[in-house]
């Protein structure tokens, strides 16, 4: 299906939706003045979330929001961040070449592969962040549901939130005995198993303890040896969450949650050949490879190697609620966090060893924050401090023994380490208030002071065999050459540091600070004219902190920081329910004035040339515009329709290299991973087959728009346009206290890719998901 006609579609079915949405101001207002009522508890306006950090029904702040419960979320397959493009627009997600996640809100996102690289869209349990992307695998465990905040969210949730946020909020525990379980399997032997029990184990103590366990074979098929495969899961977590009320005042709430993964890394698919620098190590087979076919399941990778993780991450937090009144509600966050990695990567898809990579690492976090909030006469009100620790060890065994690499002036290079180690110290103080002008008009402010000091403790790429050791001396004495200097050089031990100070010309770790502050704020206003209706519109600025990159660094000006980037954002929007309530209609206009973009670009290098490194883009901007709508025509009926149209375009003037090292002005280009068009459909109708028996069919459709995966706009680095369906159909009791459903994903096994990037001597890219059959039973009790 072409973009036209897949936009064109989706409009003929939002136009309609339009068209109702602009009277609905008028309807609203004659359903006031009539006495009318619209109900509150069956359909999306009522939903109640904690995007300000209390509650409050989502119809009544006045931000860009999409929530969905776990239920949902289960029901349309979304069990990871990946599968969120189903029902966020505007959000986007890709993997790098290092099997990094990133997410992307609006265009605003951090291609960057390093595991201390902080986000643009950070991710929190219960309002405690979880810091870096590689944490947030499995985060879906036992949801009462998520939030998506769009837009900078710095004067609540912090910096690193330039983008937007992701809220999980866990199922708590219930005043009597309750439990459910999803039981799904599906496609490649594939079963998903999760399961909670919550029950009161005294007046005052209540538990919820929930497990998930997600095992398959591969999927992925071997181009050149049959029968191999790749992309087996096995993938374990496991929560208790305790909630303690001694008094009607005094709420406890501790929540630990343990997981770790040992599914295989996918491979990425071979695109085309592009060497680095050219030379006799390279196989003629790999020169002469074939381009993968246009099938998600093929590929290839290094035969006999295990391309099993061992990542491991440790969750526990402790919230204490105590209230004082309407006018002081205290809230203490405390969170300790503890991430171990191993993780195997397939660089090149080809049985070549042109890159692959072992990635290790650890992150230890510290949390707190403490807080005050309440309303007095008008006012609602928070004010606020919080602080966080981070230490990342980030390294990773870079293997290319058959690639342009593997040779530096004529020496043999064998395998390398590039290794960081970094400390970071957040400090943050904040307030919001929201004062009611009238009773149809509120007005909001929120302003947070940000201290955010990070420490490059060591950045080297590290010698293993004594290869790069030799390599190092070769490049001190070439600089020395350059220079018209005396050439010498410094022998190198084995397991040294081969990173060259360009200063001295000495071997030598990398060491820096950088030191940065902010003020984020927000101003908004909200008119309210109806309880149906909701005007809006906020400016907002949102900082993102500066970070060190980890890369095969052959000197430490590679290891420069790029400074905090800032996100000034202007957005007006509406949101409205009509025809007593079977229409919802949420929309929303925006400008982001981008200072400083971070990006993972290049930096001359007075040996090697253009040399991987983080820059800054100066400015660049994003302006859009997003609708999304939940129909209930009829009794059954609900259809959830939502487009997003972003234009992004980095400033004029900023001159880099491309990721073949050509130099070029990018200026006026789009962002990369930012498609112009994102559009999604939900529809399902149910209908009672007897009194206590509903059957239902159901679909999705997503229409995910053309993109490129670097700067230049290479055609081979295009990420094609791509749409795919979902399908489900099943049975419910009337109560839904279970539910059986079969479902198709990827129906017409559509082939389409969500990445694409040169690594080495390649092109490559990573496929999407295959089609899958498969059956879920739920059930509650």
């Amino acid at each position: 299906m072409s973009r036209t006609s897949t936009v064109r579609g989706l409009c003929l079915t939002t136009a309609p939706l339009a068209l109702l949405a602009l009277p609905a101001l008028a309807h609203a207002q004659q359903a006031s003045q009539a006495g009318a009522t619209t109900p509150d508890d069956n359909l999306y306006g009522a939903i109640i979330v904690t995007a300000q950090k209390r509650a409050a029904k989502i119809n009544d702040v006045p931000m860009s929001i999409t929530a969905a419960s776990g239920d949902l979320l289960t029901k349309l397959g979304v069990t990871d961040a990946s599968q969120l493009t189903k029902v966020v627009p505007g959000f986007t997600y890709n993997e790098t070449a290092y099997g990094t996640p990133v997410f992307t809100i609006r265009g605003v996102g951090f291609q960057e592969t390093s595991l201390g690289a902080s986000p643009a869209v950070s991710s929190y349990i219960d309002e405690v962040p979880v810091p870096f992307s590689a944490e947030t695998v499995g985060l879906g465990l036992d949801l009462e549901r998520l939030e998506v905040l769009k837009g900078p969210q710095g004067t609540l949730f912090g910096s690193n939130s330039t983008g937007g946020a992701l809220n999980y909020i866990a199922g708590k525990p219930t005043d009597k005995l309750s439990a459910g379980f999803d039981a799904s399997f599906g496609s490649f032997n594939t079963l998903d198993l999760q399961g909670h029990v919550a029950a009161p184990i005294t007046d005052t103590l209540g538990v919820r303890v929930s497990a998930r366990y997600t095992s398959g074979d591969g999927f992925q098929k071997s181009m050149t040896r049959p029968g191999d495969r790749l992309g087996s899961k096995d993938f374990l977590q496991g929560r208790i969450l305790l909630v303690w009320e001694p008094t009607s005042n005094w709420k406890t709430t501790l929540n630990i949650t343990a997981q770790r993964d040992r599914s295989e890394s996918l491979a990425p698919q071979y695109y085309q050949f592009v060497a680095l620098n050219d030379g006799p190590l390279i196989p003629d087979g790999f020169r002469n490879f074939p381009r993968a076919p246009k099938d998600n399941r093929v590929s290839d990778w290094d035969p006999n190697v295990n391309f099993k993780r061992n990542n491991r991450f440790y969750f526990g937090s402790l919230r204490n609620e105590l209230d004082l009144g309407d006018a002081a509600h205290i809230t203490s966050l405390t969170s300790l966090q503890r991430f171990r990695r191993y993780q195997p990567v397939e660089g090149d898809g080809t049985p070549f060893n042109d890159y692959r990579a072992e990635s290790y690492g650890k992150i230890n976090t510290f949390y707190q924050e403490l807080r005050l909030d309440g309303k007095v006469g008008n006012a609602t009100y928070i004010v606020g401090a919080n602080y966080e620790y981070d230490y990342v060890d980030d390294n990773t065994i870079q293997i290319y023994r058959q690639s342009s690499s593997a040779s530096v002036f004529g020496i043999p290079l064998g395998d390398t380490r590039p290794n960081t180690q970094q400390r970071l110290r957040t400090y943050g103080v904040f307030g919001n208030l929201d004062y009611e002008l009238s009773d149809k008009v509120t007005a909001h402010a929120g302003i947070r002071f940000t201290q955010a000091n990070r420490e490059l403790l060591y950045g080297c790429g590290q010698d293993i065999d004594g290869s790069w050791g030799l390599v190092s001396q070769a490049i001190q004495g070439y600089i020395h050459f350059l220079r018209g200097e005396p050439i010498t050089s410094t022998p190198i031990p084995v397991g040294g540091c081969g990173t060259i100070n360009l200063d001295n010309v000495q071997p030598e770790g990398a060491h820096a600070k950088l030191n940065q502050n902010n003020l984020s704020w927000r101003l908004g206003l909200d008119f309210k004219p109806t309880r149906d209706v909701l005007l809006y519109a906020n400016v907002s600025r949102g900082y993102k902190a500066g970070s060190f990159p980890t890369l095969a660094a052959a000197t430490t000006r590679q290891f420069d920081p790029v400074v905090q980037e800032t996100v000034l954002a202007f957005e007006a929007g509406a949101k409205v329910t009509a025809a007593n309530g079977r229409i919802q209609a949420n929309g929303a206009v925006f400008y982001y004035d981008y200072k400083n973009k971070q990006i993972l670009g290049r930096i001359p290098d007075i040996a090697f040339g253009p040399l991987p490194s983080l820059v800054n883009v100066p400015k660049s901007r994003i302006w859009g515009a997003e609708l999304d709508v939940t129909l209930n025509p009829v009794d059954g009926l609900r259809i959830r329709p939502a487009v997003t149209y972003l234009n992004s375009r980095l400033g004029d003037g900023f001159v880099n290299y491309d990721s073949f090292g050509a130099e070029g002005n990018f200026g006026g280009e789009p962002f990369p991973y930012t498609p112009k068009w994102q559009a999604n459909v939900d529809a399902e109708y149910s209908f009672p087959v007897n009194d206590g028996i509903d059957a239902f069919v159901g679909g999705n459709m997503l229409y995910y728009g053309k993109t490129n995966g670097a700067f230049g706009e290479y055609k081979v680095l295009a990420i094609d346009a791509y749409t795919t369906f979902d399908a489900r159909l099943g049975v419910a009791s009337h109560d839904d206290k279970w539910r059986l459903q079969f479902w198709a994903r990827n129906l017409t096994d559509k082939y389409y890719w969500t990445a694409s990037f040169r690594v080495n001597d390649s092109v490559n890219r990573y496929p999407g998901s295959p089609r899958t059959f498969g059956a879920t039973l739920s059930v509650k009790y």
